[in-house]
């Protein structure tokens, strides 16, 4: 059984969404009584757990030896921002000891791309398939023709859907991250928040997130949304930054931003300081994007959770290995690590584990499959 020690919540990977419109105020801020009371150190609890480092991580204690010089194709989701290409680019990075060639294509955001791209990958018998936050969903008729040429997928970012046609899965726990980032929000402002969320329907992921964050919110009696921002992936620049100004302005008892990615964020800043707001708004983030961390350690944003996009091409590359040498797939579940400006290190977080040894020695080793 896979699992992970330290801090185990874990981040998303999605992409960046855009276009926006909002809806007011979801409720989540009903009083509770003296079942709220508790709420505040319970969640100064949660955050301090999940601030932690990752210092070791558990894998399966058997594995095959990687096979030689083997071709892969690595679908991203889009080539913009850096969760997307960076863990494609993590798969090449651990397997190029073996001569394997990963040959990343940028899917544009578009699913068109995507399907093209494996279809591609199929017509010029790929060895096997890797998916960067492209939704399964989106690409099932690609997938059956890979399965139908006997070619193992793997995901990152996704979440295992029963019948998607998915050899292995890499991914967050994202009900787990939403309901860290609602628990440092009612520890920051001490039971008592008014909240702008960036919310976006297109992706699965991002909506579990988004239900886990308002679940737990509506514990905190003195926390309310008061205004939600829709998001669609082609208007993401052009129109969040003006949407979040707007919400802003209707609400000006509002006092935290909550982005749906990284990505959100990073516009949605954009969107606070148009609004006058700057440094009395909090903003908050998932994924670990480079910008972010430099915004988080700027104190334009005020905290993100970090997962290791390296971490993540990693397993990926473990999953290909496995799918390769004829053993059953499996899921990987990510770390994750909340940071704020006191905390956030200078280079992108890669856990405090030394996974890139512990994983090549499996790797050249080897040993009986089936774990």
């Amino acid at each position: 059984m896979y699992r992970w020690k330290g801090a185990a919540v874990l981040l998303a990977g999605a992409l960046a969404l855009g276009g926006c419109a909002s809806s007011e105020g979801s409720g989540s801020g009903a009083p509770l009584g003296d079942a709220g009371s508790a709420i505040v150190p319970e969640a100064v609890k949660a955050v301090t757990a999940g601030s932690a480092p990752v210092t070791s991580l558990t894998l399966p204690d058997r594995s095959s030896k990687a096979p030689r010089n083997k071709r892969i194709v690595a679908v991203t989701c889009t080539n913009e921002g850096d969760g997307c290409p960076l863990s494609a680019q993590a798969v090449g990075e651990a397997t190029r000891q073996f001569g394997w060639e990963v040959k990343v294509i940028d899917g544009k955001g578009d699913p068109a791309v995507w399907n093209s791209a494996i279809l591609n990958a199929i017509t010029t018998k790929a060895d096997a398939i890797v998916l960067s936050a492209v939704a399964p969903a989106l690409v099932k008729d690609a997938l059956a023709k890979a399965k139908a040429a006997d070619i193992p997928v793997v995901t990152m970012f996704q979440p295992v859907v029963a019948g998607d046609g998915i050899y292995g899965h890499v991914r967050p726990d994202h009900p787990a991250q939403g309901t860290l980032a609602a628990n440092w929000i009612i520890a920051d402002s001490k039971g008592k928040a008014k909240v702008i969320e960036v919310v976006d329907a297109e992706f699965v992921e991002l909506g579990q997130r988004s239900t886990a964050f308002n679940s737990q919110l509506k514990k905190c009696g003195g926390c309310e949304v008061v205004a939600t921002v829709n998001s669609t992936l082609a208007t993401l620049s052009t129109r969040l930054p003006g949407a979040i100004t707007a919400a802003l302005q209707k609400h000006p008892d509002a006092d935290y931003v909550v982005g749906a990615t990284d990505n959100h964020s990073l516009f949605a800043s954009q969107g606070i300081q148009m609004a006058g707001r700057a440094g009395a708004v909090k903003l908050v983030g998932y994924d670990g994007n480079s910008p972010n961390y430099r915004l988080v350690r700027t104190g334009v944003q005020a905290m993100d959770i970090v997962e290791s996009y390296s971490l993540q091409g990693w397993l990926a590359a473990d999953l290909l290995i496995r799918a390769l040498s004829g053993e059953p797939g499996r899921d990987y579940v990510l770390p994750s690590r909340l940071f704020t400006k006191g905390t956030m290190p200078a280079e992108l977080w890669e856990t405090e584990a030394d996974f890139r040894k512990h994983l090549t020695e499996r790797w050249t080793k080897g040993t009986a499959a089936n774990d």
